[in-house]
């Protein structure tokens, strides 16, 4: 309990100051001491103050003709803007509203709410080169980030991240030109000066023989120096991790010993002496390679200009090389069992893939959330979409050019999957535009009905080529009780709520991520008017003030209510004036929820919404149902004739008078002359006045003008703990195991 000298100040002249706050857990008993310091009488004001600020919200309120706001409030009802994003998340029943938390900080919170997004989700989609690569176990730390830029700790190879787990990362990666000449390669050993490596297959058409050059190997980054097109190839764009084979030659030599010229195509080459020379080997003929099918005494069974070699004619006596294969390497790719670290996110995995065989790189739909602008798609083999929203797959990068978004509840590729059997879904789905061009889409609106389990794919039927198409999309999971990752929080104290700082709700361990705090105001409901949509609120200890545009959740209180998003709106149409005259060719009627057509207005005409009586000589009347926001005084507003009856009468105007403002009384304002507890009271010279028995509540506040900047106050008395402010949280039941009743919720009260 804090007692004695609660509070001083010597305030500006004819300034409203708040001498006093109490916090809103305790009452205040206090005693005001106003002393006049100067030789000249003087006059001061005291009100006593049920709140902080009275906001003004958006949407319609009866005091100006329409209806009364819907909104549900009640004193005591915490209120928040103050939001942060966690993993793993909570679900809608297991986000009790009350619940307290201390993180591994030392920072403390209580839960509102889970935010849950209404409307559309849009996930810009685009085609991109994906390529997975396996992680060593446990090997992840930290959280990557879509699109930022993956470096190899030993090789300094680099890729972009597209998405992952704690098994494989989804990697895009940059091709070689063709005038490269250095190679990251998976690992040199082996290698040595003046090898051939074949980068491709041997039947491949696109396979290119390069030479490892003089001191070309860097054994510490295992970045070679190479001649390009040799043995005659042609030098090639050299995809991410292609298996290649280091040759060298052997001591098994013979020669051509046809009697002639050994002839482009022949696949029988006779040879002085086969020894040594083994089915599968590969040999050298001038700049040919060939690979040995089979070995018939000295003849030998050729595959002929494998590895991109030309299949050439040659002269009798010509050498044959047998060649050692040294090995099988990746390259233009990552070392093997090297560290990756994230340029942004500074996480870190540990890389195990095997060289047997090329990375294999598809082409995926990779997607994000942020903008069409954005840079951080990602490839999510199963997205996961929720319930009671509408997703939108913008296909509107050129990327998708003949790669149409569809989907299917039946096989991975619809109607173009192996048997023919697999089915377009279309229930709730709308496909406008053509994939790749501007304002093309595709979107689902999920339900109670919507399929739980979906393909998206892209249609073969169309795409560049159409054989090119399978394999680019990902499986849909739709959730009925979904977690949220991002949650409301109130009464903040303790140390700064940061990124990577835990805590734990119901035995689940949740982690605060990276650009995930939105620190916004929290306080408390001190009154509620829905004939005005103006909210009282006691901001709560710490907490900023709200402002215009803020956000935060109404708070019915039955159980397991449905909260509605509100806004603190500046520029709401309180009154207009100027209407327009009247027309006689104008139906007389009534017409209702009408949106202008147009206005000369800053405002959101979208919002803003308006029912017109027009009478029998067609004099218009109006009513505001819904102020909309962001209008100014003075700005004219325009209904057309055709929400009119479209009689042939000119367009009804009509000018904005007054508008509100978010914060409809500030901190340091009054909402009504009933919180006055003196007014202009007079203190003579160098007097003092004693003012005794003012009993502050919780949340509430004494607030002082003076007529003369030589007026000083003091506030003493004691602060007791008080439960007269009782927290009203809305209740929920939660699921087996996730925890009980909003802790300190109180009982149930109407909004």
């Amino acid at each position: 309990m804090t007692a004695g000298r609660l509070n001083a100040s010597k305030p500006g002249a004819t300034t409203n100051t708040v001498l006093y706050r109490c916090p809103t857990t305790v009452t205040g008993s206090t005693v005001v001491n106003v002393c006049n310091q100067s030789g000249s009488g003087a006059s001061y004001r005291m009100a006593l103050r049920d709140y902080d600020q009275v906001l003004h919200l958006d949407g319609p309120e009866s005091n100006n003709g329409g209806s009364a706001s819907s909104y549900k409030f009640a004193k005591g009802n915490p209120i928040s803007a103050y939001k942060v994003r966690v993993s793993p998340g909570f679900t809608y029943a297991d986000a009790i509203p009350g619940t307290e938390f201390t993180t591994t900080n030392a920072a403390t919170a209580k839960i509102l709410d889970i935010f849950k997004p209404t409307g559309t989700v849009t996930y810009y989609t685009q085609v991109k080169p994906i390529s997975a690569i396996q992680l060593q176990a446990d090997s992840l730390a930290g959280t990557l980030q879509g699109g930022e830029t993956i470096t190899g700790g030993t090789s300094g190879f680099t890729a972009t991240f597209r998405g992952g787990d704690l098994t494989a990362l989804n990697l895009e990666y940059a091709s070689l030109a063709t005038g490269a000449t250095s190679f990251a390669f998976s690992r040199t050993t082996g290698l040595a000066d003046g090898m051939y490596v074949t980068v491709g297959a041997a039947d491949a058409t696109d396979t290119e023989v390069v030479t490892i050059n003089a001191s070309g190997i860097n054994t510490t980054t295992n970045v070679v120096t190479v001649t390009r097109s040799a043995l005659g190839t042609t030098a090639r764009t050299v995809p991410a991790g292609v298996a290649s084979n280091a040759w060298s030659a052997s001591a098994t030599v013979t020669t051509i010993n046809e009697g002639a010229t050994y002839a482009a195509g022949d696949v029988t080459l006779t040879v002085t002496d086969s020894t040594g020379f083994v089915s599968g080997g590969v040999v050298l003929i001038d700049n040919e390679l060939a690979s040995i099918d089979a070995v018939n005494g000295n003849d030998l069974t050729l595959s002929r200009g494998v590895y991109g070699t030309g299949d050439v004619d040659h002269n009798d006596g010509v050498n044959v090389t047998l060649l050692t294969d040294n090995g099988t390497y990746l390259v233009n790719y990552f070392s093997e069992g090297e560290t990756v670290t994230g340029g942004t996110s500074n996480a870190s995995a540990v890389l195990a893939f095997t060289a047997n065989t090329s990375a294999s790189i598809d082409n995926k739909y990779v997607t994000t959330t942020t903008g069409v602008s954005a840079t951080d798609h990602i490839y999510d083999g199963n997205l996961q979409l929720n319930i009671d929203l509408t997703y939108k797959f913008d296909l509107s990068h050129a990327s998708n050019t003949g790669y149409p978004l569809k989907l299917s509840d039946n096989d991975p590729e619809g109607p173009n999957g192996a048997g023919g059997t697999g089915t377009e879904y279309t229930q709730g789905v709308s496909k406008v535009g053509t994939a790749g061009q501007a304002g093309a889409y595709t979107s689902i609106a999920i339900d109670e009905n919507t399929a739980i389990t979906m393909f998206a794919y892209a249609d073969g039927t169309t795409g560049n080529p159409p054989t090119a198409t399978t394999g680019v999309g990902f499986a849909i999971s739709v959730q009925t009780n979904p977690s949220y990752e991002d949650i409301y929080i109130y009464d903040v104290a303790g140390e700064a709520i940061v990124a990577a700082d835990t805590f734990t709700v119901n035995n689940v361990t949740q982690t605060v991520q990276q650009g995930g705090i939105v620190a916004g105001p929290y306080g408390y409901v001190m009154a509620w008017d829905p004939a005005k949509a103006h909210l009282k609120v006691a901001l709560g200890e710490g907490s900023a003030a709200f402002a215009d545009n803020t956000e935060f959740l109404d708070t019915p209180t039955l159980n397991n209510g449905t909260r509605t998003m509100v806004k603190a709106v500046t520029g709401k149409i309180q009154t207009i004036n100027n209407i327009g005259a009247a027309d006689g060719s104008r139906a007389a009627g009534t017409y209702s929820n009408l949106t202008a057509d147009a206005t000369g207005a800053s405002g959101d005409i979208a919002k803003a919404k308006f029912t017109v009586v027009v009478d029998g000589s067609g004099a218009a009347t109006i009513t505001i149902v819904d102020g909309g926001e962001d209008f100014a005084a003075a700005e004219t507003i325009q209904i057309n004739d055709a929400q009119l009856g479209n009689g042939g009468g000119a367009a009804l105007t009509f000018d904005v008078a007054t508008i509100s403002t978010a914060e409809h009384t500030s901190q340091t304002g009054l909402y009504s002359a009933e919180d006055y507890l003196y007014y202009d009271n007079a203190i003579a010279a160098n007097d003092t006045e004693k003012n005794s028995g003012i009993v502050v509540g919780p949340g509430q506040n004494l607030l002082v003008y003076s007529s003369a900047a030589d007026l000083s106050y003091v506030v003493n008395g004691f602060e007791s703990p008080s439960g007269d402010l009782e927290t009203v949280n809305m209740t929920k039941v939660a699921t087996e195991g996730g925890g009980g009743a909003a802790p300190g919720g109180g009982a149930p009260g109407g909004g």
